[in-house]
């Protein structure tokens, strides 16, 4: 019973930080989703002092544009399924606590080098089944070296060219995410080429994904799969208050599996997206098409995905009402020598909620949404999800896109509902405390293969400096 206690004890210890600590200071940054992007050449200045940990941000070695600034993550989340993958196969229940430290150190010698190195330590106790990406004992998250290339002369404008271990994250994150539960982040081994010219960003890039093992100091490129392409995003689009992003990506995998089987994959994706906001009203739109080869097959498939919300203040609340979409092909004929079930590359495992059992291969999803903020801090989220496949003639697919043996020429449309609810709570600059609840409801076509209803539970606290 230990292990039910565990997320109780890490909220009262990181509470008791937040206290001892005090307020907020004035006028410091928030962290950043993606560490590396932090900078905290501010600190120069003796009067913008005021964190904890303003000491081990910004330490000079001579110059000052030599210096060393160090950080990381404590986080402990508890997750409890009823019926792990909705008991296909898997045991009846499993409740266990995720355990995750992470330490960096971002070194910056001029303007124009730099190192950054992370490290991380994972542990699932409690969990039946612990492997990656619950448990990654210890590893190296991130190691590269950043090189501004001499183009301008100006080097805060030049391209930067970045080599070693990173993490990735673009647009929405639809396609490209770091991944952040459930526990261990997703990581590429490789080279990206990043700039911006005015209003216009571009990255390209070429990588394989880190493939992950328990141990320590043994993760390493995963040599069965390749990533490759290049994002671009303009600040301005053809729709009014919107920026656009465009974007070709590459992946192969050697060793992919969907509902006809075991093969090798050549996917080339190539899409946009729109998004932004006025007044009231925000949208983010994205549409892609996705064409190569599956062994011997001929590949083309499509996805689509819109998330459109209008926000009013209800007795001083801020109330989003929103209403997302999302489309993702499937395989109509697994006969006809031609595969068209849609590859979603490296999204987040909690694609449509935090459950993160269903993926975006094979579906049609409509999930409205309502999003309160009693405060500027606090944020609470329902939201139904109504979930059918695309055709019956191919299967339905789990969030790490496996497809769930028996499914695949099934009848039944229609796969289940997902009734969530999430809080999340900014406590200070340092601790965040999230928690949600998923009912989710399982169709006949899931039933028959033993597929039951399934209650997940979560609840987590971090703490970053």
């Amino acid at each position: 019973m230990a292990k039910y206690f565990a997320p109780a004890l890490a909220l009262s210890a990181l509470s008791s930080i937040a206290l001892a600590q005090g307020p907020d200071p004035v006028a410091a940054p928030a962290y950043q989703f993606l560490r590396y992007n932090e900078d905290y050449r501010y600190l120069q200045d003796p009067a913008r002092h005021g964190d904890l940990w303003d000491p081990i941000k910004y330490i000079p070695l001579g110059t000052p544009d030599l210096y060393l600034s160090l950080g990381g993550e404590i986080r402990e989340r508890f997750e409890d399924y009823s019926e792990p993958n909705f008991g296909v196969p898997g045991p009846k229940a499993d409740g266990y606590l995720l355990h995750r430290i992470l330490l960096h150190g971002d070194l910056h010698a001029g303007e124009r080098l730099r190192a950054f190195v992370q490290l991380g330590n994972h542990l699932a106790p409690g969990k039946d089944v612990a492997l990656p990406p619950y448990e990654d004992r210890f590893d190296l998250q991130q190691a590269f070296v950043d090189a501004r290339l001499p183009v301008s002369g100006n080097a805060a404008a030049d391209p930067n060219l970045r080599i070693g271990r990173q993490e990735m994250a673009f647009g929405a994150q639809r396609l490209v995410s770091v991944r952040d539960a459930p526990n261990v982040r997703r990581a590429f081994d490789g080279v990206r080429l990043g700039g911006a010219a005015g209003d216009v960003r571009m990255d390209a890039f070429a990588t394989r994904p880190v493939l992950l093992k328990a141990g320590n100091f043994d993760d390493q490129p995963n040599h069965a799969q390749g990533f490759w392409g290049l994002y671009t995003t303009f600040a301005h689009s053809f729709v009014p208050a919107s920026g656009l992003d465009l974007y070709y990506l590459g992946f192969e995998n050697n060793r992919a599996l969907y509902s006809v089987g075991p093969g090798v994959e050549r996917r080339h994706s190539v899409g946009g997206r729109v998004f932004g906001g006025h007044g009231r009203w925000d949208w983010d739109w994205e549409a892609l098409a996705q064409f190569g080869s599956f062994g011997q097959q001929d590949l083309f498939a499509w996805g689509v995905s819109t998330d459109t919300g209008y926000t009013l203040a209800v007795a001083g609340w801020d109330v989003r009402a929103g209403l997302k979409a999302t489309a993702g092909s499937g395989d109509h004929d697994p006969r006809d020598g031609k595969l068209g079930t849609y590859g979603g590359l490296f999204p987040k495992l909690a694609y449509f909620n935090q459950a993160g059992l269903l993926g975006a291969s094979n579906v049609l999803d409509l999930q409205p949404s309502l999003t309160l903020k009693p405060a500027a801090r606090l944020r609470l989220t329902l939201s139904w999800d109504l979930i059918w496949r695309q055709t019956t003639n191919d299967a339905v697919y789990t969030a790490a896109a496996v497809p769930i043996a028996g499914t695949a020429g099934q009848p039944g449309r229609y796969t289940g509902s997902q009734l969530a609810f999430d809080m999340f709570w900014q406590a200070d600059r340092h601790i965040a405390v999230n928690a949600g609840l998923v009912h989710v409801d399982v169709a006949p076509v899931l039933s028959a293969v033993g597929g039951r209803n399934t209650v997940f539970t979560y609840v987590s606290a971090a703490y970053t400096f």
